[in-house]
């Protein structure tokens, strides 16, 4: 993947999940949040920055290997150093 789609998939994906998290606050204040939009909130918010953190991790191992572009085994090593960190929060309650 070229550093120029990475960055666009970035920003769109990072863009939605904002919306998202503005959509739930601001319904939530109006007092007009439906049942439905709450049950799927955190699944919205996991499925749009998960992926973008993914490519945002890969795109600095990419810069810092001096690859032309995001190969499938620089998001391999991304998506590892998400799981560590998932396993680290997970092992310590660091981040609680």
């Amino acid at each position: 993947m070229n550093y120029s789609t990475a960055k666009w998939l970035i920003g769109i994906l990072f863009t939605i999940g904002l919306l998202i998290i503005a959509t739930y606050f601001f319904m939530d204040e109006k007092g007009i949040l439906p049942s439905l939009f709450v049950d799927v909130f955190v699944p919205l918010v996991f499925l749009t920055w998960l992926p973008a953190l993914l490519l945002i991790i890969g795109l600095l191992i990419a810069r810092g290997k001096k690859e032309d572009k995001i190969s499938n085994k620089t998001l391999g090593r991304s998506a590892v150093v998400i799981a560590a960190l998932f396993a680290f929060r997970w092992l310590t309650g660091y981040f609680n």
